[in-house]
């Protein structure tokens, strides 16, 4: 079957390889297709986001590879939008306005309307998870994670991404500690989110980053969702989120085995539209 990987982050944002790297990598390793994925840039000061002063020359370097590699592999231009509650831009208007392919949204950090601070759920620190769910929540998990999943379904009726990425990374630094992924209330907050994801025919992401990194036992989302997503008809798609050429196609292979066994037929993936390929 074709391989792809649409979701990858570079030396423009908080990634270890360049983007002709990442294209290389992508090429070696016979992929079809490859995306483009800065992290789009946000209104605060951060180590992870495209600097807004450096928008075009990304929007160059990736057209620049597109005609260079045009011949090897195809090549599309996306960003990783981050949406929080009372700042987040319009992303879709930005993104036409940048001539992107396609939309990526993520939530990474949780804000409550109207208040001060944000809870920044991603990152390779656990206390960073903990002191934030203390210092925003009062330690509230369950005040949280509805948070997050509410902040999660405006963020698809707002922004209309093609992708929701990663939808349940608020269980990474969780492992089990503050809720159980088998709580009433917790499984009742994703079956809402994946009713919207359904009702709006937005492509799910498969995300094997956890497993490589050996933050997570499980995919994000969880083979559980994988599998509820299978039985009413969420289309998904998978990515490594990949920040180093070395990780283009980490448990790609993986990851074609687990929707085979949650019941996915197809797998989708970006062609200059978003097309189905049968799975082996």
């Amino acid at each position: 079957m074709k391989r792809f990987n649409l979701h990858s982050h570079s030396l423009f944002c908080d990634g270890k390889s360049s983007l002709e790297q990442m294209v290389c990598a992508a090429i070696e390793k016979g992929f079809h297709c490859f995306g483009f994925s800065a992290h789009a840039p946000v209104p605060f000061e951060n180590n992870f986001a495209l600097p807004i002063e450096d928008v075009q020359s990304y929007l160059d370097e990736t057209h620049r590879l597109k005609e260079k590699y045009q011949s090897k592999i195809r090549l599309y231009t996306s960003m990783e939008f981050d949406y929080i509650t009372d700042i987040a831009e319009d992303a879709k208007k930005r993104a036409e306005e940048m001539g992107l392919d396609y939309v990526l949204a993520s939530v990474h950090q949780v804000k409550q309307r109207g208040k001060e601070g944000v809870w920044f759920i991603d990152g390779g620190k656990q206390e960073v998870w903990d002191k934030g769910l203390e210092a925003c929540f009062g330690g509230d998990v369950r005040k949280a994670v509805e948070c997050f999943y509410s902040q999660s379904i405006e963020m698809l009726q707002k922004v209309n991404p093609d992708v929701i990425c990663h939808f349940d990374k608020v269980k990474m630094h969780n492992k089990e500690r503050f809720f159980s992924e088998k709580d009433a209330w917790y499984k009742e907050l994703v079956r809402t989110l994946l009713e919207q994801i359904k009702s709006q025919d937005c492509i799910c992401e498969l995300n094997t980053r956890g497993l490589y990194k050996g933050r997570s036992n499980d995919f994000f989302p969880s083979l559980v969702w994988i599998k509820e997503a299978a039985q009413i008809g969420i289309r998904m798609t998978i990515s490594t989120d990949c920040h180093n050429a070395s990780e283009v196609d980490l448990y790609f292979d993986e990851a074609v085995e687990a929707l085979k066994q949650c019941g996915h037929r197809y797998v989708w993936y970006f062609d200059g539209q978003w097309q189905a390929e049968k799975l082996p």
